[in-house]
């Protein structure tokens, strides 16, 4: 969001969220609570940034059943990033590599693979591959780290046989056409070390060089990245692969630099830092790509993302908050990533562990949806923390995104924007028919009135497990699903994103129209205005 100085408070018109008040007092108006918004000052497109859905074990595929649940998700998920599909793994799945014969030349079986790829094709989402751990074979002394075989290969002639006859047994079944469409990226994370790679930073760089040559010399037009650096303070590089694939000498070729069709990181939140570390984070990459002209424009993605931990430090199997608070969290990472030009944000699911009930933060990504596809419109601000407005012009419509976050649960912070929009379709209408949607601790959330039934119900609650995840099971004992199934249908109804306002009409003053906007603590409002 830009910032400006404003000096003092100017006279505008308020407009109250009442129909029925038909003329709104004068009222003097604190200028950090004005948003401006120029309509017809295009800035960029509100893109799709939120489709892609990372998944650790591809032979889920194989089964009808998870095949058919895909089918709920599929009006935000439009692709899968599949990791460790190479082998190398502590649950000894995707042993597709089988040693060398007596000539040196690798024996592998891929039909396990096509089995589960077939699978996956069938859902018609597509496919990005993760090429990552090296098979245990490829080894002579193994090393079990947390995800499995993060060392080097011996030998990178049987590492180039390998990832030759892997993709030709994809080009194989699949076709040149059809999986040359497919990303590629080379590890997971590879500036963690030893959990997902157990060599130093030159080793790493070596490895992707030659994987990619490898991969260009079966699919010239490939589309292929380095793996998605960890952002954490135990990360044993940060920018320095960008500098490598723009200026080093290639380990495969000798020449200068490698291909470098997209870039990565990884970004999780913890609740108990009280902080949004996304600009602290993501400005250093953004700075190196942008100081490279090849690499100024490539995508720039979060491959790996979410809440890691609660305010109580503890993590659980949960990725996310199912509360309000992740909700509004979600909508000011949404404003921030436009700012930085962010391409995609790879999600690890919105739903609840069970019912394939909505968080509430997938309230907020059906406000994407319907403002996806629009140009976002210029708005100035000096709005301190964490609110603001992001705005859109799609069709004969304007959307405003306005949010409200505070990065501790317990805050009771709440805030009055009046976002004030002039210029473009303005200019035009003197009447507008306001709708409103809305996501806060009193529209859209389910999980706090689950929590307080299965309290009420006497389960047994771990303590010490974390809280407000998308996993009640981190939290409760098994008896929880009782109380979740006996009440499912009001669940339902709470999960859902309402609407809280409905064809009220508002009137423009002055060349203007001025919205005055209450805001929880955690909340999230979705405004659409057309012309009367």
């Amino acid at each position: 969001m830009l910032q400006f100085s404003c000096s003092n408070t100017e006279k505008i018109t308020e407009i109250i969220d009442n129909p029925d008040i038909e003329n709104p007092e004068e009222t003097a108006l604190d200028p950090d609570k004005i948003v401006s918004i120029n309509t017809g000052a295009t800035v960029g497109s509100f893109y799709n940034f939120w489709s892609t859905r990372p998944m650790i074990n591809q032979t889920r595929f194989n089964s009808a059943g998870f095949r058919a649940s895909v089918e709920d998700v599929k009006s935000y998920v439009k692709s899968f990033n599949l990791v460790r599909v190479l082998g190398g793994r502590t649950d000894d799945l995707n042993n597709f590599y089988k040693g060398v014969d007596s000539n040196g030349n690798i024996i592998t079986d891929f039909s396990d693979l096509i089995s589960s790829m077939q699978g996956f094709m069938l859902t018609g989402l597509k496919p990005r591959i993760v090429l990552d751990n090296v098979p245990w074979a490829m080894n002579a002394e193994q090393e079990i780290n947390t995800y499995g075989n993060t060392n080097p290969p011996d030998d990178y002639n049987i590492w180039r046989q390998y990832i030759s006859a892997f993709l030709m047994a994809l080009i194989n079944e699949f076709g040149f056409e059809e999986v040359k469409t497919w990303r590629f990226r080379v590890a997971t994370e590879p500036n963690y070390v030893p959990e997902h790679w157990n060599g130093t930073k030159e080793d790493f760089f070596k490895h992707y060089d030659i994987t990619v040559d490898e991969v260009l010399k079966v699919i010239p037009d490939a589309i292929i990245g380095p793996g998605n650096n960890l952002t954490e303070g135990n990360a044993t590089f940060t920018t320095e692969i960008i500098d490598h694939c723009a200026n080093g000498v290639n380990y495969a070729t000798g020449e200068k630099g490698t291909q470098m069709d997209f870039f990565c990181i990884s970004y999780y939140e913890k609740i108990d830092e009280n902080t949004v570390r996304f600009k602290n984070t993501v400005e250093q990459y953004r700075d190196k790509l942008d100081s490279y002209p090849q690499f100024r424009d490539i995508p720039f993605d979060i491959q790996e993302f979410g809440i890691l931990r609660d305010e109580n430090k503890v993590r659980g199997l949960s990725l996310n908050d199912a509360t309000e608070l992740g909700a509004s969290w979600y909508a000011r990472i949404a404003d921030l990533a436009y700012d930085y030009r962010l391409a995609e944000i790879y999600d690890w699911g919105q739903e609840f562990e069970l019912g394939n009930l909505p968080q509430a933060r997938k309230n907020v990504t059906e406000m994407f949806l319907m403002m996806q596809g629009g140009s976002r419109v210029a708005a100035i601000d000096h709005i301190n923390e964490h609110a603001g407005v992001v705005p859109v012009v799609k069709g004969d419509a304007i959307y405003l995104l306005v949010y409200n976050h505070n990065t501790s649960r317990n805050s009771s912070s709440k805030r009055t924007l009046y976002p004030q929009l002039e210029g473009g379709f303005i200019n035009g209408d003197s009447k507008w028919k306001m709708n409103e949607w809305t996501v806060d601790k009193n529209h859209g959330v389910f999980i706090h009135e689950l929590y307080k039934d299965i309290r009420a119900a006497g389960v047994s609650e771990k303590t010490n497990g974390r809280i407000y995840g998308n996993r009640a099971s981190d939290r409760f004992e098994d008896g929880w699903k009782n109380v979740f199934n006996a009440n499912f249908t009001k669940y339902q109804e709470m999960a859902a994103l309402p609407q809280t306002i409905t064809d009220s009409i508002i009137d423009k003053k002055d060349g203007k129209l001025t919205l005055k906007v209450d805001l929880e603590a955690h909340a999230v409002k979705l405004i659409k205005l057309v012309p009367e």
